[in-house]
């Protein structure tokens, strides 16, 4: 069973722990912590992975590399075990950018950018977890955006970052 720990409305711990997805504590308008990371390749694309069409939320949409963090993990540590476990790629835990923290829905979620480049032919997908990755571009992610084909509450929090992050090169 995966644990969380959970957080109040401002992001702090509250010495609570939960069951995965647990709707009590939800229901108490409480949350618990999540890490995405935006990888940025040396052409200024962006890693996407499409969610399984087994995943419980938003099956079969578009989505950046990220998961729920787990008891005893931080986000630096949850973003390295997430991108082993779904794409089968190793992440330097050094390398990583903290870039917002922000909440959306019940959880607060620590965004990263990481600038590297890996061989999507190399992956291997997690099959209940991802059906595809690709590089795509800032443009192109947008667009998934507007037609509802990308994970929600997510680029509107994180777009002029890595817009700026991109516009550096």
């Amino acid at each position: 069973m995966e644990l969380w720990e959970v957080l109040d409305d401002k992001g702090n711990l509250t010495g609570e722990i939960m069951e995965k997805y647990d709707k009590r504590v939800f229901d108490k308008g409480l949350y618990h912590l999540g890490a995405d990371v935006w990888i940025i390749n040396d052409e200024n694309k962006i890693l996407i992975q499409k969610r399984s069409e087994n995943k419980r939320l938003e099956p079969n949409v578009w989505a950046m590399t990220g998961g729920s963090v787990i008891l005893g993990e931080d986000s630096k540590k949850t973003i390295v075990r997430e991108a082993k476990e779904e794409l089968d790629i190793t992440i330097d835990s050094n390398k990583l950018k903290l870039i917002t923290k922000f909440k959306t829905g019940n959880v607060w979620i620590d965004t990263y950018i990481l600038k590297v480049n890996y061989d999507i032919n190399k992956m291997k997908f997690q099959e209940d977890e991802v059906s595809d990755a690709k590089w795509a571009t800032y443009e192109e992610i947008d667009d998934l955006v507007k037609q509802g084909m990308f994970i929600r509450n997510r680029w509107e929090y994180v777009n002029k970052f890595i817009k700026e992050e991109i516009n550096k090169n």
